[in-house]
């Protein structure tokens, strides 16, 4: 039996799958509708999450997709992090995450107030030890996500999930870690291939997801308006994704996520809610 706890936030095999609203802190995002820039864009954004249901929000101010055309300093990216928190943790009573790779943004946000660090780099980067030891340390929660290491030239895109998980799970373990509090997240959209399609990648991985379990930790799973489901529904605009997304996230649940990370907080609340439900129903047993 899958559980743990995100920030307070309980997550597992036996608990309602737990929802992470989007909010991007700077116009580098894929999708133009989490994007907030200024002090009252962010108090609306914040607000409307948690009114919509989101047990987490996850901040970020730095594009960390793979075809990024941009970088942002690390001072901007610190910047821009706490200036979100000072304004989102006085109106909003939720654990905020905080989606960075680099360690001082990741120190300056957690004093300011974020619980949760969400790194979509799996202690790959040059900080890893670093931001290790600062989770550790200040005893936070983790979302740590499968990132390939240099080859893309995999075998089977969920063993190479899965052993990218490993690697990240140990190395927190290595740092002391408390691994009650670690969820992890396969990746959807990160990793490339020069013999597997990236609708294939991603699809296998949704349908094979219940093959993370082997982990021991509960799964976060964000498809939220991904250029993957733009690719299978001939949708070029993130704006048009919304069905397919939550098409991928009913899905997703169903096959044993325990948390959601998207863009569409009150939307995706719906297609969960009925996955879960049935799911519950005994359709899939996990031992």
């Amino acid at each position: 039996m899958i559980s743990g706890k995100m920030s307070g936030i309980s997550l597992g095999d036996r608990q309602k799958v737990r929802i992470m609203g989007i909010i991007n802190l700077t116009k580098d995002s894929f999708y133009s509708g989490s994007v907030a820039t200024t002090s009252d864009n962010i108090k609306q954004a914040a607000l409307r999450l948690s009114d919509e249901g989101a047990d987490i929000i996850d901040i970020g101010a730095r594009s960390t997709a793979p075809y990024k055309t941009r970088e942002v300093s690390i001072q901007s990216e610190t910047r821009l992090l706490l200036s979100a928190l000072r304004i989102i943790t006085k109106i909003v009573d939720k654990p905020i995450s905080v989606d960075t790779t680099r360690y001082e943004p990741a120190k300056n946000a957690l004093k300011e107030g974020a619980t949760i660090l969400n790194d979509v780099h799996g202690f790959t980067q040059r900080d890893a030890a670093r931001i290790a030891n600062l989770v550790a340390s200040e005893d936070l929660s983790l979302l740590t996500t499968a990132h390939e290491r240099g080859s893309r030239n995999h075998l089977d895109p969920v063993a190479s999930v899965v052993s990218c998980l490993e690697k990240s799970l140990d190395f927190a373990t290595l740092h002391g870690i408390d691994s009650r509090k670690i969820a992890i997240d396969p990746g959807i959209g990160f990793f490339k291939d020069r013999k597997i399609s990236n609708i294939d990648w991603n699809c296998s991985i949704i349908a094979n997801l219940k093959e993370l379990r082997k982990l021991g930790r509960p799964v976060c799973v964000g498809v939220s308006r991904k250029r993957f489901i733009g690719q299978l529904l001939g949708k070029n605009d993130p704006l048009d994704r919304l069905n397919g997304s939550l098409g991928a996230t009913a899905v997703s649940v169903y096959n044993g996520a325990h948390m959601i990370r998207t863009h569409d907080v009150l939307s995706t609340l719906d297609a969960v809610k009925l996955a879960f439900a049935i799911r519950e129903k005994g359709l899939i047993h996990y031992n």
